[in-house]
């Protein structure tokens, strides 16, 4: 089966990556095209542009960075696809763009599925990410082979703005999350609690989640490598508040984290993963961690 990929980034390489490693024939095409230089090295064909990479596809996998990224590359793609391709984007957007896409492949006769995920690359590597596939259902069957491969659980919906609200839902969870996390940690460093019996008693409890242990154990150990950036966040949860806003729901809680992002990325830590917020809340605090 013939698989092409749109967007080589941090989510694009690892969805490349694995459909390689399952024996998938890809072809790959990334707007800086160095970046899919290692995907060619493991037999990756590369594409000049989009339009080739999807000439000859089965199936298009695209994950691009935001709402403006997807107007300009797949709103152009209908026509070069062929008949019964079928183009899955796993891209985090707004419910309206998801809607806006799902009826311009349907006017050119072409099938379109929106199936934003939960996981980043190691999900996706062992094949255990939570898919949202929004979409026909012949359509989402045609993905059958792809999504046996990428996903433990997968979600079906009829329509594409529904997915992307769920994702975007997910979104701000994991924004409040770690915004309660690096805020405790901060509290209690700043009157003497020892933060790694703190953690420890968290996990013991029935606060317990995955995302404290792994996200607590990397602001622990100052690393900021990411997989999912403050930026991203910062882009999420405002259209989150955008979506809101068109739908007359008040949302003044995650108004006040998307502060606390943006503070984050003002300091220079937008590139960072997204417990790097640790550090803004650590500032307020006035403590300097150990």
């Amino acid at each position: 089966m013939k698989i092409s990929v749109i967007g080589t980034g941090t989510m694009g390489f690892a969805l490349a990556d694995r459909m390689l490693f399952s024996g998938f024939d890809v072809t790959a095409w990334n707007r800086s095209s160095s970046k899919a230089d290692p995907l060619v090295t493991k037999g990756a064909a590369l594409a000049a542009t989009p339009s080739e990479a999807v000439s000859g596809a089965q199936i298009v996998l695209s994950s691009l960075k935001d709402d403006a990224a997807l107007r300009e590359v797949l709103l152009p793609l209908p026509g070069h696809m062929p008949a019964d391709a079928v183009l899955c984007d796993t891209s985090t957007i707004s419910p309206g763009l998801a809607e806006e896409l799902a009826s311009t492949y349907a006017a050119a006769g072409r099938m379109f599925v929106h199936a934003p995920v939960l996981g980043s690359k190691r999900q996706i590597a062992e094949g255990s990410l939570l898919v949202f596939a929004s979409g026909s259902q012949h359509a989402v069957d045609v993905l059958d082979p792809v999504l046996g491969v990428l996903a433990r659980r997968v979600w079906r919906f009829d329509e594409p703005g529904r997915a992307a609200a769920l994702k975007l839902a997910c979104n701000m969870m994991i924004a409040g999350m770690i915004c309660a996390l690096s805020q405790s940690l901060a509290y209690g460093a700043k009157l003497g609690v020892d933060p790694e019996l703190f953690l420890d008693v968290i996990q013991s409890s029935n606060l317990a989640s995955p995302m404290y242990q792994s996200k607590g154990r990397q602001i622990l150990d100052r690393n900021w490598a990411a997989n999912f950036f403050v930026d991203n966040i910062v882009k999420d949860i405002t259209l989150a508040l955008d979506s809101a806003e068109e739908a007359g729901v008040q949302m003044p809680v995650i108004a006040v984290i998307r502060q606390m992002f943006a503070a984050a990325s003002a300091s220079g830590f937008g590139h960072e993963d997204y417990s790097a917020v640790s550090k803004v809340f650590e500032e307020i605090a006035g403590i300097t961690p150990g």
